[in-house]
């Protein structure tokens, strides 16, 4: 089924483009760190903060292992109805995200000595490194708090709110960091990006004074429910860990090997394997759908979002790919790289990393979306992409083939990773599943959705349609009609009520051998119709509070910004 004709297609491109931002946001102040750093400073400075590279995978390991798991454990009970619980979640990852600031500054502070020396800075670029690390502890205490605020607004479905802050945040380093370089040199690079971070602390909080917020602040803290919060982590978090391991370890490597001559074109690496980073926007946009179904056990709502992300990661793999290899000549001056020979070196480094996106987009895809049931096969994925491939197949080459052939390693590691990931899937799991592992939520638990635009021709097309299956499906004429009329005149209101607007709805039916459950989504006004103090205005809006008092089992939850309405009736 078309993106643009279903409900969750529709949700799923809405929220694409901020999340797609959101998951490149951090990456790219470190970024903007680099090109300034290069245009102003030079290739020495430009060198020094690749040696900031594993420290900020280890502040993105953390921030991942708070923000994302909050996120999913926050959207499954939506999911579920238990909105009291989903907001203990919030309350958490709030006072997580405090925790893991202050743990790292006093890390980051008390450990200096010994990272440095483990890293081995060299004598040159010493001076730069310990500029930047001034104000560098000040980015650690506040990114952890920014960025749980960005994904939990996220989910919430705020996406003017969230891009707002990301072009705080991107605009005013990139300002800051210009201006305080030429004054402060390192320290203001360092100075002008934890200034964005909290200008765009103070734009996210925009969010708790609008209309459509439905975040609630709950002190929360329980060990099991913060263990929950890293598992379902795990497979993002790892992603930045292992960067931040092979980040360190090709650091040493190549400072053994070459001295200090690569560490630019390696640092130029980094920035491109770390533009992947893209491709988790893509589950990014889907992972709040995707726990919705997993709340409410909807299998068939999973497969049909996990179609919309297989393509596009499909259409954003080839275009990316795409673009870097035609325009790498250009990126090495960007980075202030002139010397020919090292220029060429940088546009093939780039070029092979160009050549391994997609796989890699695929195996995290897959990775992130295991780790709610199977975090063990989720592990070993992004273990295989972000780590064990990259670091064996550059050292690999490097020994096999020499220094000529060495950054071909970055681009043949993906697909390793992805031909050992699908082998350990099918030997542990088989072929009958593969890849969702569904089987679950197929075994008496099947869902009938239907996605449609809301017009009265189509609602009443469905209402008939959705009357012969209550009847195939043996349900009793009191419940049949009821769910009917309930059905035809919700959605009637809800036309009625965007007439200036068009509405897609999804209405999901689960028949069980007790009872059924409706769900009925829809992206239009926003507006409870559950609610007994609701104004009532025409005869329709007359029949749904009759309705709404004589079925008691019922239920309205704002959801990432869209209306659900749960029904559920007894079968006889």
């Amino acid at each position: 089924m078309l993106i643009k004709k279903t409900f969750s297609g529709k949700r799923f491109r809405a929220m694409l483009m901020t999340a797609s931002i959101s998951v490149c946001a951090e990456i790219a102040n470190v970024f903007v760190d680099k090109i300034v750093a290069a245009q102003f400073l030079g290739e020495k400075a430009l060198a020094s903060i690749s040696f900031f590279s594993p420290l900020f995978s280890f502040i993105f390991f953390l921030n991942a292992l708070v923000a994302v798991g909050s996120l999913a454990c926050y959207s499954i009970e939506l999911g579920r109805m238990n909105r009291d619980r989903a907001n203990r979640f919030f309350g958490q990852s709030i006072l997580l995200s405090f925790l893991v600031g202050t743990l790292m500054v006093i890390l980051f502070a008390f450990g200096k000595g010994v990272m440095f020396r483990f890293m081995n800075v060299d004598p040159e670029l010493l001076q730069y490194v310990d500029e930047f690390y001034g104000w560098f502890l000040g980015i650690a205490f506040f990114m952890p708090f920014c960025n749980v605020l960005q994904e939990m607004i996220f989910a919430d479905g705020d996406t003017r709110v969230c891009n707002a802050s990301y072009a705080v945040l991107l605009g005013g380093n990139i300002v800051l960091s210009c201006l305080l370089c030429t004054r402060m040199g390192m320290s203001g690079i360092a100075l002008g990006t934890l200034l964005s971070v909290v200008l765009s602390i103070a734009v996210l909080c925009m969010h708790f004074f609008r209309k459509n917020n439905s975040l609630r602040f709950v002190w929360h803290f329980k060990i099991a429910d913060a263990a929950r919060t890293f598992r379902f982590s795990m497979a993002e978090a790892c992603e930045y860990l292992y960067f931040s391991l092979l980040a360190a370890l090709l650091n040493f490597y190549f400072v053994q090997h070459f001295g200090t001559d690569k560490l630019t074109v390696l640092s130029i690496v980094y920035e491109i394997v770390e533009v992947s980073v893209i491709f988790n926007g893509i589950w990014l946009a889907a992972e709040p759908l995707i726990n919705i179904y997993r709340g409410e056990r909807n299998g068939k709502g999973i497969l049909q979002t996990m179609r919309f992300v297989n393509w596009s990661i499909l259409k954003e793999g080839l275009l990316v790919t795409a673009f870097l290899l035609i325009f790498a000549p250009a990126l090495t001056r960007l980075f202030g790289i002139h010397s020919e020979p090292l220029a060429g070196e940088a546009t093939f480094a780039i070029r092979a990393c160009a050549v391994g996106l997609f796989p890699l987009a695929v195996v995290k895809t897959y990775a992130c979306y295991h780790v709610h049931e199977l975090p063990l096969l989720s592990f070993l994925f992004i273990s295989l992409v972000m780590f064990v491939c990259p670091f064996a197949s550059v050292v690999g080459i490097h020994v096999c083939l020499g220094d000529g052939a060495l950054w071909g390693g970055f681009g043949v590691a993906p697909f390793a990773a992805l031909a050992l990931s699908i082998c350990i899937h099918l030997l542990i799991h088989g072929w009958e599943h593969f890849p969702l592992e569904l089987k679950e939520f197929s075994i008496g638990n099947y869902w009938h959705m239907h996605d449609m635009e809301l017009t009265p021709g189509n609602l009443i097309a469905y209402r008939n349609k959705f009357s012969k299956l209550l009847t195939r499906r043996s349900v009793s004429s009191d419940v049949r009609i009821k769910a009917m009329l309930i059905l035809e005149e919700l959605g009637m209101v809800i036309y009625e009520r965007n007439k200036k607007r068009k509405v897609f709805v999804e209405i999901d039916v689960n028949l069980k051998p007790g009872d059924i459950t409706l769900v009925i989504k829809d992206d239009g006004v926003l507006m409870d119709l559950t609610d007994f103090e609701q104004r009532v205005t025409d005869l329709r809006m007359y029949l749904v509070n009759m309705f709404m008092t004589v079925q008691e089992d019922k239920c309205y939850l704002l959801t990432s910004s869209y209306n659900r309405h749960v029904f559920r009736f007894d079968r006889n």
